[in-house]
């Protein structure tokens, strides 16, 4: 062949150019023949591209879609079981085992076309009972892309072989929500049921559960992971002046396996409820969790608790759909953005996006300049609190007399 300029691609497969070709060839082993051909390209990158191609077409072609989907979930197991993004984790094995593993099960990932795409979306559509979310679609797409990224490192294809996906979805519909009257109707049955309750695990319930909503709308937090993580190292407080700071580091939930830990304020009157916390624990430690039933252990029922008060109150349903916990946090957007909050800073204090609240909470914005573009001064029926305002010297004194110890606390052990 004379001198050779050798690459290898994968195992088994390399590209080579002859002393007097400026084209590339390939060769691999199929069994016990050997196959060499031209790839009929100068360029490298092009000659390994056309190499791949062939060498799948003169196999029996790559594994099938099941075999490849079925590692990644494997890593997706592994990467639970490590306590990596648990819920994520496990919607993207749903997605792959429902829809994905369910369609392309048994073809070859190297023989899926744009036309199979294609179709499994007008499928998938069908299976739905309708158009997907752009978050689902984005669910979707983002486990299929680890399907098609440890196939091309496995070099069962090219990324010139990947198929585009669908990108489409229903635009993100308006989310339920509350008003502050309706909150404050919510907390104060919790309080009058948590008077009124004999029974013990029912009071710790509602008491464990007043101070959770409390927290969910004095921070924008999630509801779930976020919360439930939080532990009381997690919390630092201080008096400024007379005024109560409250930061809560957020370690585990939906974005921070991407944004790592991120800080979140919390509103100032919440400061009564974390007295209620830590008169609850007085042996607590730094590691232990803090939204915990008094006894100690795990509330295994407060989603379904709240969901109950809503019917029982009427509350439940909104012409944006039924409302759950989660429906507190799209609360404190709304009200924040209703008192002009810096969206940017509140994206940032709520870990999204400044894209996710423009799209999602877009219907506020003429509400938001309605005094400006009006000339009407209307009546603000939001929270006061989440309003700027300076405490009297009064309030300064009473925080200081009555909040001090947390900071003496806070600063001689480090958790309040």
């Amino acid at each position: 062949m004379g001198d050779l300029q050798k690459i290898t691609i994968i195992d088994g497969l390399y590209i080579f150019t002859q002393k007097n070709s400026k084209r590339w060839y390939a060769h691999f082993k199929a069994g016990k023949e050997h196959i060499t051909y031209s790839t009929g390209e100068s360029d490298v990158e092009k000659a390994k591209t056309k190499a791949l191609e062939e060498y799948y077409n003169r196999r029996s072609g790559g594994q099938k879609f099941a075999d490849v989907a079925c590692a990644v979930i494997k890593d997706l197991e592994d990467a639970i079981a490590s306590g990596k993004s648990s819920k994520n984790n496990s919607i993207y094995i749903s997605i792959l085992n429902n829809y994905h593993i369910a369609y392309f099960g048994e073809k070859r990932i190297n023989k899926i076309k744009q036309a199979d795409m294609d179709s499994f979306s007008l499928w998938r559509r069908q299976q739905f009972g309708g158009e997907l979310s752009k978050s689902s679609i984005q669910n979707h797409n983002a486990v299929l892309s680890k399907v098609y990224d440890k196939a091309v490192r496995q070099g069962q294809i090219t990324k010139h072989d990947i198929p585009a996906f669908d990108t489409q979805g229903k635009r993100q519909e308006r989310r339920a929500a509350f008003s502050w009257e309706e909150f404050r109707k919510i907390s104060d049955y919790i309080l009058d049921e948590m008077q009124r309750t004999k029974n013990k695990t029912s009071k710790m319930l509602l008491e464990l559960l007043y101070d959770y909503i409390d927290f969910v709308v004095a921070t924008g937090m999630r509801p779930g992971t976020e919360i439930e993580n939080v532990q009381w190292q997690d919390i630092s407080f201080r008096l400024n002046n007379g005024i109560p700071e409250i930061t809560v580091a957020v370690r585990k939930g939906k974005t921070t396996e991407h944004t790592g830990i991120r800080q979140v304020v919390v509103r100032s009157d919440f400061v009564a409820n974390l007295e209620d916390l830590i008169a609850r624990f007085p042996n607590r430690k730094a590691e232990d969790f803090v939204f915990l039933l008094s006894d100690g252990s795990e509330p295994k029922t407060l989603s379904r608790k709240f969901s109950d008060i809503l019917k029982t109150l009427k509350l439940k349903k909104s012409p944006y759909g039924e409302r759950t916990l989660y429906s507190l946090r799209h609360s404190y957007i709304t009200w924040n953005l209703k008192n002009k909050a810096d969206i940017a800073s509140l994206a940032k204090q709520c870990g999204t996006s400044i894209e996710m609240i423009d799209r999602t909470y877009s219907h506020l914005l003429p509400t938001m300049f309605r005094q400006e573009l009006s000339g009407v001064v209307y009546e603000q029926k939001e929270p006061d609190s989440l309003k700027r305002r300076e405490p009297s010297q009064k309030v300064r004194d009473a925080n200081i007399r009555d909040y001090g110890q947390f900071e003496k606390r806070f600063l001689g052990r480090g958790f309040v």
